[in-house]
């Protein structure tokens, strides 16, 4: 239908030797997008409504589903958990970013913002599952890094199970990719603060030679559009992240790593629970969508009262 409907508007619009083989090719495109992001997206909130048990037909169940969330103890303290790791994740998503673009953009030698950007950008070439593997063998009790660098140091007291300890488990989480330079917050940033006006820092400079004052004054609100977008990636990101979870800490020891979007994961594939994990499923979508429009509401009413 959009190739039928982007065939006719072409020609239309340029005639006849308009070739609409672009728009035919996109039809391959847009079937794959249907049929694995939004047939699947619309199945899970029709499912959400239904209990749908392993093998078995789904039967239309009303609110049922929502309402065992109010007994679900992981599913509870998967939303405390998640808390922490959102604020932990917009912090990480925007500070040291930031600080490393304002530090790109203060480099006067083009080679050298050239080589800083390159060296910054390597480490996305490896694969996520690679660096999650590489903090499990840091964090590992008996070989890992961690470890044998505090006994090396003289510190053996400090050594300990960093994911199989409760008090630990979720710092140990929050500090993977220390220290946190993400390279497309990075770029984002740099693209920001490269679009500001020279004029602007030219009369900033005039009143005061102090970077913090121009950073503060002039830098960080004429970016405020980038950390805005970089806010709501975080958001989204931790909300649905439990890959890191699952592979390094399985949810525990007990729930001290648990997040909703694992207890979904466990609810359809192993509990055989389909029609609550689609409920669930539902419920972070609508929390997605809340979060981001207050984000966007407020950030347009701070912007505007400047």
């Amino acid at each position: 239908v959009f190739a039928l409907g982007a065939h006719y508007r072409s020609k239309r619009r340029f005639g006849a030797d308009y070739t609409p083989v672009a728009f035919y090719l996109l039809i391959p495109t847009f079937t794959m997008l249907i049929l694995f992001n939004y047939y699947p997206a619309i199945s899970g909130l029709y499912h959400a409504f239904t209990e749908w048990e392993g093998g078995n037909p789904a039967t239309f169940n009303g609110l049922d589903n929502f309402r065992k969330m109010l007994d679900d103890v992981y599913l509870f303290a998967g939303l405390k958990n998640m808390l922490i790791l959102v604020v932990c994740a917009v912090i990480k998503a925007t500070v040291v970013p930031f600080l490393v673009a304002e530090m790109l953009f203060c480099l006067r030698s083009p080679k050298l913002k050239a080589f800083f950007r390159g060296a910054f950008l390597i480490p996305m070439v490896v694969p996520g599952i690679v660096m999650i593997l590489i903090w499990k063998f840091v964090y590992d009790p008996n070989s890992g890094l961690l470890n044998s660098v505090l006994e090396l140091a003289g510190m053996p007291g400090l050594q300990r199970s960093w994911l199989g300890d409760p008090g630990t488990a979720l710092p140990s989480l929050i500090m993977i990719g220390f220290p946190w330079v993400g390279a497309i917050g990075m770029l984002i940033y740099l693209a920001g603060l490269q679009t500001i006006s020279t004029s602007m820092f030219e009369a900033h400079r005039l009143e005061s030679d102090s970077i913090w004052s121009r950073i503060r004054h002039i830098d960080i609100p004429l970016v405020g559009a980038q950390t805005k977008l970089l806010v709501i990636l975080a958001l989204i990101q931790t909300l649905q992240d439990f890959f890191t979870m699952l592979i390094l800490t399985d949810g525990g020891p007990g729930m001290a790593t648990m997040v909703p979007a694992l207890r979904m994961y466990y609810a359809a594939f192993q509990f055989s629970h389909f029609g609550y994990a689609a409920a669930v499923g539902v419920v972070l979508f609508i929390l997605i969508l809340i979060i981001t429009f207050i984000n966007m509401k407020l950030w347009k009413t701070e912007n505007s009262c400047e």
